[in-house]
């Protein structure tokens, strides 16, 4: 997992989380950790005990007396006495050995209702920050339940922070339970260090062995936290209450294994890419592929199987440098494109489809150059194919592939039109592509397969202030309506009808997303759930909207400038301003691919140059 670098010192308790998640401890870490001082078991203490002889020096007692002092005082003694007036004796100087004061740090937490609901997320912020600051020292740190028997725990693994989260009671803290921690902590082999106590309504430790308390308690307003530190002196900071969704989330234990990091990473072994055209996705999600930048072409990416160990694999796709591609998609494992000349379009690595005239503006506007490759989908069965492009002004276009095997009908080597006014276009099983088009004031959705046969209009609702149509995937679409979400503006909000693929031709559900966040994508799920695909107001998380309910999925340290979603497969790559790829399948809630583009890292800005 990439972190901020604000995070990197709890990396290694950080990656049992969500991505998603990060940023609430990114808050929590950097207002508590400048709380929490210097470590005291890292200064010397005790009774220096001596360890053999180290130099001589002019004083110490006479039993220290270097031999031949005492021998110039057989025979000088005049001289003797004259050293010791003048002190030029010299004294053997022991060696001593310090004490080290103990590495041993404990944290004891209160579990009482007083310190239920956020205050649970503090304990587990602090306990992550007192264990980098034992690591830092050398030190171990063991945490423990005050209303529990005396027992002490490490924390190497999510499971002890399960642990911690789990462990309620109803009962407060009391002097029984303090006095009954003391005696064990006085029975360890090794005496503590430091001695924490985290709750609220601590019991009065005067005069024993405990070296810092920490209240936290809601504010009377129920907006914030307060944490008060007492130590050698006492200091206090103000925290605000997460988000609720994830600290509810968090609090039932839920951040461990729904993410998991990307087998191999390619690091120094993907090209730089281009962060002006999307990822392009194949229809099994089991490939991506970008574009190159600098060099005509796409890099292609295998996407690895779980616990995969073997390197990724990758390779160049290049086409010919006088061409600019409009569109690019997958058949099967091998990527092809559309590629556009002054004169013509050639259909790279696309068997079959052979060059054809570049086809005028009112036929079909293709720009010389675009910030967005054209939505495009293939077709083909065993006698047939067609290839689809949607163009910016709404025209939907097909060429026919040429096989050989029976008559081409309509013509191959030729550019046909197939629909006008198409607001959006999208393949939804394996030999069905979908288009949704405006007719007169009803918004129609009409599929396609290779053959060419196109199923009657399908009325979703008015067309009036429709701006987008999002599809989900479905074998539905083969003999009707497969279900889909219509986009309206309203008050500068975006607002999503989900029609159904059963009952009628009416919306199940009305999405009113927030302020900023954009509606990308639609999967059905099982029981005929559909899940919207989210993309934040600061382009750094992907979220869900299901049932009423809205999550994030996972989240980048630097913005998202591009993003591709496959309605068949559910997979969702994104790709960050710092080239950064992330391979994200929705259905399985599964972080597939996680790694950076550039192989010249030493251009940082997040531009083409």
């Amino acid at each position: 997992m990439q972190l901020p670098e604000s995070l990197q010192p709890w990396r290694d308790w950080l990656q049992w989380f969500a991505p998603a998640q990060l940023p609430l401890f990114a808050d929590l870490f950097g207002r508590l950790d400048p709380l929490l001082g210097p470590l005291r078991g890292q200064q010397q203490g005790g009774v220096p005990e001596p360890d053999g002889l180290a130099d001589l020096q002019r004083r110490g007692p006479y039993e220290r007396l270097l031999s031949s002092e005492w021998l110039l005082a057989d025979e000088v003694p005049d001289e003797f006495l004259r050293r010791a007036v003048v002190g030029e004796h010299l004294f053997l100087a022991p060696q001593y050995r310090s004490h080290q004061a103990s590495r041993l740090m404990v944290v004891l937490f209160d579990a009482g209702p007083l310190q239920l609901g956020a205050a649970r997320l503090v304990h587990m912020a602090l306990l992550i920050l007192l264990a980098r600051r034992a690591k830092d020292a050398g030190a171990e740190l063991r945490w423990g339940i005050l209303q529990q028997a005396p027992e002490l725990h490490a924390l190497d693994s999510a499971a002890q922070l399960k642990r911690l989260l789990s462990a309620r009671t109803f009962k407060t803290v009391d002097a029984g339970h303090w006095q009954a921690w003391r005696d064990g902590l006085n029975a360890q082999p090794e005496p503590v260090g430091e001695c924490w106590l985290v709750g609220q309504r601590l019991p009065a430790t005067e005069g024993l062995p405990c070296s810092h308390r920490v209240q936290v308690s809601r504010s009377l307003d129920g907006r914030s936290l307060s944490v008060a530190l007492h130590a050698a002196g006492a200091r206090r900071v103000s925290l605000p209450l997460p988000d609720e969704r994830l600290a509810l989330q968090l609090l039932k234990g839920h951040f461990e294994g729904e993410v998991v990091a990307a087998a191999p990473t390619a690091k120094g072994r993907v090209p730089r890419v281009s962060l002006t055209l999307q990822p392009v996705i194949s229809s099994a999600g089991t490939h991506v592929a970008l574009k190159l930048l600098g060099e005509p072409g796409m890099v292609v990416i295998k996407l690895p199987v779980h616990n995969q160990k073997k390197p990724l694999e990758i390779r160049k796709s290049l086409w010919s440098a006088q061409q600019t591609a409009l569109a690019a998609t997958f058949n099967g494992k091998a990527l092809g494109a559309v590629l556009s000349d002054q004169w013509q379009l050639t259909f790279w690595s696309m068997p079959g489809l052979k060059p054809v005239d570049k086809p005028g503006l009112e036929e079909l506007k293709l720009p010389p150059g675009t910030a967005s490759l054209l939505p495009v989908a293939g077709l083909r069965n065993k006698s047939t194919g067609r290839l689809f492009l949607l163009d910016g002004q709404g025209h939907l276009a097909f060429w026919v592939v040429e096989t050989g095997r029976t008559p081409a009908n309509p013509k191959t080597r030729r550019t046909h039109r197939l629909a006008a006014d198409v607001l959006s276009m999208a393949k939804v099983d394996s030999d069905v592509v979908v288009y949704a088009r405006r007719e007169g004031d009803r918004l129609h959705t009409h599929s396609v397969n290779a053959d060419g046969d196109v199923t009657a209009a399908h009325v979703v609702g008015l067309a009036n202030q429709v701006d987008q149509v999002l599809f989900a995937a479905s074998p539905l679409w083969r003999r009707g309506f497969g279900g889909c979400a219509v986009l309206r503006i309203s008050d500068g909000c975006e607002s999503w009808g989900v029609v159904s693929a059963k009952g009628a031709a009416s919306e199940i559900e009305r999405i009113v997303l927030a302020p900023g966040w954009k509606g990308i994508g639609l999967l059905q799920e099982d029981n005929e759930r559909y899940s919207l695909l989210l993309l934040a107001p600061n382009q750094h998380a992907i979220a869900v909207y299901c049932e009423g309910g809205q999550r994030v999925l996972f989240s980048t340290a630097a913005p998202i400038v591009k993003y591709s979603f496959c309605p068949l497969s559910g997979v969702i790559a994104v790709l960050t301003k710092a080239r950064e790829l992330l391979v994200y399948a929705v259905p399985q809630r599964l972080l597939r691919l996680q790694i950076i583009c550039n192989e010249h890292p030493e251009n940082k800005d997040g531009s083409d140059a």
